[in-house]
Order: C-alpha cells, then structure tokens, then sequence
C-alpha cells in the first residue's frame, strides 16, 4: 500500500488502511511467573504471552505464544516492558527487541542497576518503530546477570511484563 497521493481513488482497502494508522493492535501481558536464565538476551529467555487482551489483526498464535507476526506490510511501534522478582544478584536486568530471531538496530534497554532488596524491579523496552514485511515476527527478550539465583522470576500484579504494538502507518 502506498501513502495517499492527489488523485487517487477511495477504495475499502485504502480507507481501511488510513483507519489503522495510530491503532493499537496487540496487547498482551504475562499473568504467570516466567523464568529467566541467566546471561545476555537469548532467544530462549523471550516473554510468552500468556493474557492476550487485544489482537485485532490475528497475529498471535497460542502455538508460538512469544511471537506476534505481522499480517500486512508496513510501519510497526513496538511497547513493552519486563518487572523482574526481587534479587539483590548482578547489576543488569534488560529487555530487548527480536525480530525474526535477531536483536534489531536501536532494540537494547540495558540500564545498569543498584538491586535493593525485597524490591521488583520493571525494565522498559525502547519504544521502536519499526518496517516490517507480511510474516515477519517479533519478540520480546528479558536478561540479566544474576548469579544466585541464576534464573529469575518475571513479576506478576502490576510489575507484569507486558507488549503493545501499533500500526503507524503503510511502507
């Protein structure tokens, strides 16, 4: 789909484009614990979603609940967040954006952290626009460098990680 241009005609599938730009079309959040090994972003540490609350556009499948795929080509922002379970171990709790199973340009929210005590702690992942082609998948991936324990817990209540993705617009 291309950007409107002066002359064009309505069509159902324009107008029905134009109606999607700035809409949130996935929501999701992880109501359950979800352990996280310890290390860097690794595949095997992304968030599976297990509360889907919005998912306009079919691109969730509970067979492959860490993926959302994009159902029709254009511009994507990307949301989201990871709250870990209290541990006073490492110094780095993260969240980074995967598509197609590879960390993307500008995806990484590594803050350097103090862990006091008792204390869940929520990551936020960078808000990230991004092109995407029909098929394309994207992930949200939690690390940290926790020792003892080596793997930590996501946070449930309100620290609960969470993904949001909104159609900005056609390529």
């Amino acid at each position: 789909m291309t950007n409107w241009l002066g002359g064009m005609r309505m069509t159902a599938d324009r107008l029905y484009e134009t109606d999607l730009i700035g809409r949130t079309v996935f929501l999701a959040n992880r109501g359950a614990n979800q352990s996280i090994s310890t290390g860097a972003d690794t595949a095997s540490n992304a968030l599976q979603w297990d509360e889907v609350a919005l998912d306009v556009l079919g691109g969730w499948n509970a067979g492959q609940p860490t993926r959302w795929t994009c159902p029709r080509a254009g511009w994507w922002t990307f949301q989201g967040a990871v709250g870990f379970n209290a541990s006073t171990s490492g110094t780095v709790r993260e969240c980074c954006w995967y598509v197609n199973g590879g960390l993307i340009s500008m995806g990484r929210s590594r803050p350097m952290v103090t862990v006091p005590s008792n204390s869940t702690l929520t990551v936020d992942a960078r808000s990230v626009p991004r092109l995407m082609a029909v098929g394309d998948y994207v992930q949200l991936i939690a690390g940290h460098n926790s020792t003892s324990p080596a793997a930590l817990d996501t946070a449930t209540g309100s620290y609960r990680p969470y993904i949001s993705i909104t159609y900005s617009g056609p390529p």
